[in-house]
């Protein structure tokens, strides 16, 4: 699915005609009968862990709405027959006008079976240090106002400890019309990324119009065909053959929850977010898993999920369709817990794999998290540590980039990295 948008039309005796606009380019007037009208997308299935602290919103499980004229509609202008669901399982219809859908809403009553206990004796950890903290400091080469925010045209190499990140793709500044164009916040998709994911050729990113926003779009880049590390900054300008190429190659989501947006991974068919809320500092809340099809971009399934007692997860990342690696970090614990959550039809196991002592960072968040070959990488602004499985303190690599890390994945022996202003994703052996 591509990211599709019309702000133009036409009335003639055979109906209304629309200028459509794909990725943020237009290419052609279509029949409004092109759009879906009147519809309602939702998950096929949702699945609650019982927690009567936390009430699932059922708005969560729209992936898009749309009127008579095919025009999306904000989830929250959607009526529900029921706002949350927490303790009983439910049916819940959704309506717009026309538009009608439903969603059977199972509940899982072995919460104690599926939370885990802390077990691990935190390993030895790095020598605490600082980083900058806030918003990126600094940029690409041209993604400043002194140079209008024009496309990339040379590649970057960053070295540290024995790893070397390579510029693998320039992501485009917006795959929609810009600001003041798209008309709203579903129809923007960019300009802020705040995670990664990559399997195989495919390379996801997670993408908002604000910082604030739980909801957002993925944009997922077939590396297969999309050999360039510069063209996609183009898709405005470059011939049209070479745009339709890449845009059978770029696919984007509808306007989904994704919550904060920094925990993705992936396997052949499917994207995973956890979609937690990064303002939750910790507590007894559930945390929302979603699934997403590679297909059509669009929420397949949707579990709540606890880790342990008093245990909030901001970070995670995915191995394959029934895996998922989470980090857990508190202050006032001072130290870093890495847990392996393993699913068997919709329960999701937690066991706590390692443990780390210290804060790493004392003045920054985790700005990334990623797992892969018996390892974990926590990101922070322009530092990467690297820990083994059970928590021992291996590597630490400092770069001086003055710009956020967006998200990490590890797949094999490569390790992913994705900086802001431009959005860019680097890749290096470890």
């Amino acid at each position: 699915m591509f990211q599709l948008k019309s702000k133009q039309y036409v009335s003639t005796k055979k109906g209304n005609y629309w200028n459509i606009i794909v990725d943020g380019r237009e290419v052609g007037w279509v029949s409004q009968n092109f759009f879906a009208r009147n519809k309602i997308s939702v998950a096929k299935e949702v699945s609650l862990i019982k927690n009567s602290d936390y009430g699932f919103p059922t708005r969560d499980a729209i992936n898009y709405v749309t009127d008579g004229q095919g025009t999306a509609v904000d989830p929250d202008k959607v009526s529900v027959s029921k706002t949350y669901v927490s303790t009983q399982p439910s049916t819940v219809n959704y309506s717009y006008g026309k538009a009608k859908a439903s969603v059977n809403i199972s509940v899982r009553d072995n919460a104690d079976s599926e939370m885990g206990e802390v077990t691990k004796q935190p390993q030895k950890g790095f020598k605490t240090t600082t980083t900058w903290n806030g918003g990126s400091k600094g940029s690409s080469r041209n993604w400043n106002a002194a140079h209008h925010y024009t496309s990339e045209t040379s590649s970057n190499t960053f070295s540290s400890n024995g790893l070397t990140l390579r510029t693998r793709l320039f992501q485009p500044r917006f795959l929609s019309l810009g600001y003041g164009q798209a008309g709203d916040k579903m129809g923007q998709v960019g300009v802020i990324p705040e995670g990664m994911t990559v399997n195989g050729n495919d390379f996801v990113t997670s993408l908002y119009s604000s910082d604030s926003d739980q909801h957002g779009h993925l944009a997922l880049y077939n590396l297969g065909a999309i050999k360039s590390k510069y063209a996609a900054q183009n898709l405005t300008t470059m011939n049209w053959s070479t745009f339709k190429s890449y845009a059978n190659n770029i696919k984007v989501s509808p306007y989904i929850k994704l919550g904060h947006g920094q925990s993705l991974g992936s396997s052949s068919n499917y994207i995973y977010v956890l979609a937690n809320d990064n303002k939750y500092n910790n507590g007894p809340k559930s945390e929302e898993v979603m699934q997403i099809r590679k297909s059509d971009m669009q929420i397949n399934k949707i579990w709540t999920i606890r880790v342990a007692e008093n245990r909030y997860i901001h970070n995670a990342t995915f191995v394959g369709d029934n895996t998922m690696y989470a980090l857990f970090h508190n202050g006032g614990y001072d130290r870093y817990e890495y847990w392996k959550l393993t699913r068997d039809g919709d329960n999701w196991k937690a066991t706590e794999v390692g443990a780390t002592n210290g804060s790493f960072i004392s003045n920054s968040p985790v700005q990334g998290f990623a797992y892969g070959n018996d390892h974990f990488f926590i990101g922070f602004n322009d530092n990467i540590f690297q820990v083994a499985k059970n928590g021992a303190a291996q590597k630490h690599y400092r770069f001086n980039t003055k710009r956020e890390i967006e998200g990490l994945s590890a797949t094999n022996s490569k390790l992913y990295v994705q900086f802001a202003q431009r959005a860019e994703l680097t890749e290096g052996k470890f």
